[in-house]
């Protein structure tokens, strides 16, 4: 179901004022939507993620919003120096992991949030955007 928004300007000078503050809003509210919902996946990797020394689950994170215009991203991560072998740990499912650890740790995550990704980052936006006025 749609939702249906509705509110009264008067004169076209208020119009072009609430376009503008939505034109300048929207981008804002699409990256932090945007990040919000990678750090819910992100949550979901730390239960999944194994566990020996505890360098691995403290690589991982999730960027800034990054981009511009018609182009935001956020990065999920694990790896880096702290952590050289996060992929090998991720890919090779033959590897012994204690439950609920697991390889796989960020795909499945990522992948089982897929189906409502769309729409959840949408809400967020609407909310984000009732929030702040605009």
């Amino acid at each position: 179901m749609a939702n249906v928004y509705t509110f009264t300007l008067t004169g076209d000078v208020e119009l072009q004022a609430v376009l503008r503050a939505a034109q300048l809003e929207a981008p804002k509210a699409v990256a932090q939507a945007i990040w919000e919902e990678a750090n819910l996946i992100f949550a979901k990797s730390q239960i999944l993620v194994p566990v020996d020394t505890g360098a691995l689950r403290g690589s991982g994170g999730v960027s800034a919003p990054q981009g511009t215009g018609k182009l935001t991203y956020v990065d999920i991560f694990y790896g880096g120096p702290a952590a050289s072998y996060a992929l090998y740990v991720h890919e090779i499912i033959g590897n012994y992991h204690n439950p609920p650890t697991q390889a796989k740790y960020l795909e499945q995550p990522f992948m089982e949030s897929l189906a409502q990704i769309q729409n959840n980052i949408a809400r967020r936006i609407v909310h984000i955007l009732k929030s702040r006025g605009a």
